[in-house]
């Protein structure tokens, strides 16, 4: 019989006890004592590509020991594009002064005393930062409720370009509160801005965004074209005396542009025409009905706003009354008079 044996399909770097057992037809004995072995060591298997942490310039690189290591590992080495750039038995690294979102290659070889095997290459990234500058957007003005927005492409993106946002304030809010007007991940690089305010001062900022943040431009201004005024507001007219009018009124609601005069009516007449804003009439006969209304006009036109009626306060009768008498008979007068002169 066979006084020798091949063991097959063991693990390397792996103990073993070994016993014989020895058959007849009898039966079988076991070996009192087993035959303690060790299998040498081997490369290493399934090495783990190595990952990162990205930040903009930096990589904070990590990895796991092999999953089936083969014996003990002996040095790792990591490559990037093909260079070494660490060796030793650690298991983290970090990459420095590399450029802001860019790609690099790496590859991880994992050692024993029997060898080495290398990882699967991945490619890793570094982090995106906010574009370096974006330029101030160019402004056309249409007409007089449309502005046309034109910009470019940031040259330093540092990313992925994500979306870009409008940002637009108007004079008649100080400049002090910004509205989106436009936010969108469609990359175009123009925008027509509809239902603005005839005649008023806007100014408009772009914003250029990518994974890493946004970048705001400065911003530019744009007047819309002048128009007529809309919803010119009704005088208010106080009669303090029996012979006069103190006239005030306010701007319109939607001036659409710069109010250049504005004219009062007096009983269809027009009674001043300036920029004031007030206006006092006099001469004028007690408890008497006035109508008012006010034009207000910019450089394309004017517009009125709408009439209302005041009278002046009442004031003493002046003249004499004249009274006639009828006697009717020994018990009745009958008595008639006249109306004052005023």
């Amino acid at each position: 019989s066979c006084v020798a044996g091949m063991l097959m399909g063991l693990h390397p770097f792996t103990n073993y006890a070994v016993t014989l057992t020895a058959c007849t037809l009898a039966g079988c004995t076991e070996s009192l004592h087993a035959l303690n072995i060790s299998t040498p060591q081997e490369a290493p298997e399934d090495v783990q590509s190595p990952t990162a942490i990205s930040f903009p310039t930096f990589l904070l690189m990590s990895w796991s020991p092999p999953k089936t290591p083969n014996g003990i590992i002996t040095q790792y080495t990591l490559y990037m594009d093909g260079i070494p750039i660490y060796s030793g038995n650690g298991t983290t690294y970090i990459v420095k002064d590399i450029t802001v979102f860019t790609p690099h290659q790496f590859l991880l070889t994992a050692c024993t005393f029997a060898g080495c095997t290398n990882s699967s290459q991945v490619t890793l990234f570094t982090a995106q930062l906010p574009p370096s500058h974006i330029d101030a957007p160019v402004l056309t003005v249409l007409d007089s409720r449309t502005i046309y927005v034109q910009w470019k492409e940031p040259v330093e993106v540092n990313g992925i370009l994500d979306r870009y946002i409008i940002y637009i304030a108007n004079n008649e809010q100080d400049f002090t509160k910004w509205d989106v007007i436009y936010n969108s991940t469609e990359l175009f690089l123009d925008f027509t801005i509809p239902q603005l305010s005839p005649g008023t001062e806007y100014l408009i900022k772009l914003a250029a965004c990518t994974g890493g943040g946004c970048t705001i431009s400065e911003a530019s201004t744009a007047i819309t074209d002048e128009s007529t005024p809309e919803g010119v507001p009704a005088p208010k007219a106080q009669s303090y005396s029996s012979d006069s009018f103190n006239i005030s009124w306010t701007k319109p609601e939607y001036p659409n542009g710069i109010i250049t005069t504005y004219g009062l009516y007096m009983d269809g007449i027009l009674l001043q025409n300036s920029s004031q804003q007030s206006c006092y009439a006099s001469g004028l006969t007690p408890w008497s009905l006035h109508s008012f209304r006010v034009q207000a006009c910019t450089a394309k036109g004017c517009a009125l706003g709408p009439l209302v009626e005041a009278r002046t306060m009442e004031a003493s009768p002046e003249g004499m009354v004249d009274v006639f008498t009828t006697v009717d008979g020994p018990k009745d007068v009958q008595l008639k008079w006249l109306a004052p002169n005023k």
